[in-house]
């Protein structure tokens, strides 16, 4: 990925980054239930690898990246409905609310790093709608908080930073077929609301956005073992990298 400024242009200095990401995630649903849905329990734990390359403008700061791989773990409950409908048709939806916790590896001495060093407060509504038995639409809608980082980056000079809030959603509009397998077109969307701060201080022009876009398979091996495929391609990007993202996922239920 390479980086946009606030006006959609390139940054000078080449600045690149790409990782390769394993998240794992272990999702227990209780068969005790509230408000008509299932009470449940979320925890990811991802593991990364980073790389980067290239400088913020000329000279420096070079774009560095902490060469350690653990993340910040996120635990989040959640109610589930499996058994409501919309229009008639089946619809299963989702409130969660995940607290992402600074565990992940940080050294203020690089730009990048895989832990952020601060907490993050992220509800969520997800829901798939089966407008028919072959076509669905899935979307997982997301408000993001994060608290001050008071260990930023070293060169900055700063004694704490606080990104902004931000909204953002994912999508997918899925197709089955043939037995157990879809096909989609998925992505996600980003746009930050508030300007992040430094010092306390609010930053001018400092809110990110982006669009995606891409294909997307899922095959239902079995019942209780499925798998996916997709990749989006970013567009409209301010502030923040520009580039794809493919992921693989494969789920299976004990």
């Amino acid at each position: 990925k390479y980086y946009e400024d606030k006006d959609g242009n390139d940054i000078p200095g080449d600045p690149r980054v790409a990782n390769v990401l394993a998240m794992n995630q272990f999702v227990h649903v209780y068969k005790h239930r509230v408000l008509g849905g299932n009470l449940g329990a979320d925890v990811l734990l991802p593991i990364v690898a980073i790389s980067s390359s290239g400088t913020f403008g000329s000279p420096d700061p070079a774009v560095t990246s902490n060469p350690a791989y653990l993340s910040d773990l996120t635990v989040g409950p959640f109610l589930q409905w499996f058994d409501t409908k919309l229009m008639g048709r089946p619809f299963f939806q989702r409130v969660e609310l995940d607290f992402s916790l600074p565990t992940g590896q940080y050294n203020k001495d690089f730009i990048i790093n895989p832990g952020s060093n601060l907490w993050v407060i992220e509800p969520y509504y997800a829901f798939t709608w089966f407008l028919t038995p072959e076509f669905s639409t899935s979307w997982r809608i997301h408000y993001t908080y994060s608290t001050k980082n008071d260990d930023p980056f070293a060169p900055l000079g700063a004694d704490s930073v606080q990104p902004g809030q931000a909204f953002h959603f994912n999508y997918s509009f899925e197709y089955e077929f043939a037995k157990g397998f879809r096909g989609a077109v998925a992505g996600y969307y980003l746009s930050q609301l508030t300007e992040g701060e430094i010092d306390g201080v609010e930053g001018n022009g400092t809110k990110e956005q982006v669009f995606a876009i891409g294909p997307a398979v899922h095959w239902i091996v079995s019942p209780n073992f499925s798998m996916g495929l997709k990749t989006a391609f970013e567009s409209s990007v301010e502030n923040r990298p520009q580039g794809n993202r493919t992921t693989f996922r494969w789920t299976y239920k004990f």
